[in-house]
């Protein structure tokens, strides 16, 4: 079978009962629950379950979720034979990343990710009382230099561009007023569509400053190994050499807009190169879709539930 690229989801990915039916197919997975769960101090298994789509909206359960179904993903592919040449995530799904590479064992992944949760949570709490609600809404049909220069030339106080997601589709975030004020400068602009997001706060911009000293601090008391595979960051779409790279590299997003057009370059490049497949491992089509809209020769597939795991083993192997 071919070696795959994976690609791993972001907050916004998720949806109650995802990767339940990994964890009905794994004992590898059932484990992984039970560790994400005990490192959390959340019962996961019950979260997927039986909670609500709003249950899974909150910051602190979002992260855990999503990051556990890109996991339990990888480990089922792994199980069934699959191999990687190269691992990247969006946001959230960065952390999912470094594990795929080897930086970091699944007890670490779990710490940190239920650290970097809240302490966004906290930092979007402390904001929305101080400030007014916050949002995250994404722009349809502009690219990030457009829709960065647009939103400088308005001069509209507390929206920023925060996520480069393709050539057509960016994400801004802030205050909601001031995302109100931005989706009618943008749409002036020639956006196509608005769409808010289902996220709880306006993570990636100057906006999660505050959450940053505090992290990088917490990084700094957790054991990373440098890289055994490829890892392109989503922070500005090159390549993690080490393990203190990687630490730089998580505490910067917090604040700092994801460019994942800049890391798609760098994953098509090395898709060609190495004649490797691209998948999304995680829940959704999120990533799909921003890898087809970026016309790169070969397609992205979602490999994040057992049937679609056990339908592309079956045609690589025919």
């Amino acid at each position: 079978m071919d070696s795959l690229i994976a690609l791993y989801p972001g907050q916004g990915s998720q949806k109650p009962k995802m990767a339940l039916d990994l964890y009905d197919a794994s004992k590898q997975v059932r484990h992984l629950f039970t560790l994400a769960s005990e490192v959390s101090g959340l019962d996961l298994y019950q979260l997927l379950a039986d909670g609500s789509e709003e249950d899974l909206k909150q910051t602190k359960a979002t992260q855990l979720a999503v990051t556990l179904a890109s996991r339990s993903a990888y480990l089922r592919l792994r199980e069934l034979g699959f191999s990687f040449t190269a691992h990247s995530g969006f946001s959230l799904g960065e952390l999912s990343a470094y594990a795929g590479g080897g930086l970091l064992d699944d007890e670490t992944l779990f710490t940190l990710v239920a650290k970097r949760a809240a302490l966004m949570d906290e930092e979007a709490r402390k904001i929305e009382e101080t400030q007014g609600k916050l949002g995250m809404a994404a722009i349809i049909g502009l690219d990030y230099a457009t829709v960065e220069q647009a939103l400088r030339e308005a001069q509209i106080p507390g929206v920023y561009a925060s996520n480069d997601n393709s050539a057509t589709q960016v994400v801004i975030a802030g205050l909601q007023e001031s995302i109100s004020k931005g989706k009618e400068v943008l749409q002036a602009k020639g956006a196509r569509r608005v769409i808010p997001l289902r996220v709880s706060g306006p993570f990636h911009t100057p906006f999660m400053e505050g959450a940053t000293e505090p992290f990088s601090a917490f990084l700094e008391t957790l054991k990373f190994k440098d890289p055994h595979s490829l890892v392109i960051s989503s922070v500005d779409g090159t390549v993690i050499r080490s393990a203190q790279e990687a630490k730089e590299h998580l505490a910067m997003q917090l604040a700092k807009p994801v460019r994942w057009t800049e890391a798609m370059k760098h994953l098509a490049s090395i898709s060609q190169e190495e004649h490797a497949q691209v998948a999304e491992v995680g829940f959704g089509t999120v990533l799909s879709g921003l890898w087809k809209n970026s016309n790169a020769a070969i397609p992205c597939r979602n490999l994040g539930s057992e049937d679609a795991i056990w339908a592309y083993r079956k045609e690589m192997e025919s």
